[in-house]
């Protein structure tokens, strides 16, 4: 009889123990249940690709505290001591979670630092970066301890750029040979609080010249711009096809420009899909700007 009491006692006391936060301190516990919303910021719908590739990571009082794994309805369930203060479930998903760089969490880590950053090719140089790349933070507060779980929704923006850059009359204004079009004032990463930081990088998209001698180049994914830079397009070229043997020699700078037909300089925000147009008949060397979308309405793209 003694040792089934002792056994019922010590079964209650483990069963306290994990009933602290709903039982004895309910008034500190902070409970949430999110979901990530169906459709994006604009009102696009995840792709499976990116659903299932979602990572969610809880900060409490700025730190990183754990990943939360959702339960199989899709929700992410949150309780924690107020005590600690507030907290940031920051959700990530990507439709291609290969193409870059992610940064591998440990317990006590500032957000801050924590960061997603662009991927280089190891046999081409190319800097990678899907083009879905989605990112998305619910606050919590601490506020709310000791009620009932609080629901939300989590909206997810898309935070890649996607640029495109078409440059008329360049054979006609300064010959016929090999171009390389660069593309400045990108940097490498994105923290896990949303800020674009890192390095700076450069692109350099192969291009080729289509059926109208325009020089086209593929487009490239980047994050936005940072606050307080901006795109600049430069052009590099060999000596023309006339040039023989000079012809290998090093390639060189032939023009660039950074302001669009008003003057201003040229941002990228997140989730921009644009093309960027250089006519070298102009007087000015200007860049004008447009969705790519408007862009294929009036061009048969080959």
């Amino acid at each position: 009889m003694n040792l089934r009491y002792y056994h019922h006692l010590l079964l209650l006391l483990l069963l306290s123990l994990f009933a602290s936060c709903i039982n004895d301190d309910y008034s500190n516990c902070v409970q949430y249940s999110l979901t990530v919303s169906q459709t994006d910021s604009v009102g696009n719908a995840l792709t499976a690709e990116v659903k299932g590739n979602m990572m969610a990571y809880l900060f409490i009082d700025g730190k990183f505290d754990r990943i939360v794994t959702s339960d199989p309805d899709g929700s992410y369930k949150i309780s924690y001591d107020g005590k600690l203060g507030n907290a940031s479930l920051v959700a990530v998903g990507s439709s291609n979670k290969d193409s870059a760089n992610m940064f591998t969490p440990a317990v006590g880590t500032d957000m801050n630092t924590m960061s997603v950053s662009v991927k280089r090719d190891s046999v081409t140089g190319e800097y990678l970066l899907p083009s879905s790349l989605y990112y998305g933070t619910y606050e919590i507060s601490s506020q709310s301890a000791g009620s009932e779980a609080v629901y939300g929704n989590i909206v997810m923006k898309n935070k890649p750029a996607r640029l495109h850059v078409v440059i008329r009359q360049l054979k006609q204004y300064f010959g016929d040979r090999d171009y390389r079009v660069e593309l400045s004032g990108f940097r490498s990463k994105m923290t896990y609080s949303g800020k674009i930081t890192g390095d700076s990088i450069v692109y350099a998209p192969s291009s080729s010249f289509n059926g109208s001698d325009q020089l086209v180049t593929k487009p490239i994914n980047t994050f936005p711009t940072q606050d307080g830079e901006y795109l600049t397009v430069s052009v590099y070229g060999n000596a023309s096809a006339t040039g023989g043997k000079s012809r290998a020699s090093a390639k060189s700078l032939i023009w660039d420009t950074n302001r669009d037909i008003d003057g201003n300089l040229v941002k990228l925000n997140s989730g921009d899909d644009k093309v960027v147009i250089v006519d070298c008949s102009s007087r000015d060397l200007v860049l004008t700007v447009m969705p790519w979308a408007v862009y294929t309405q009036h061009v048969v793209i080959p």
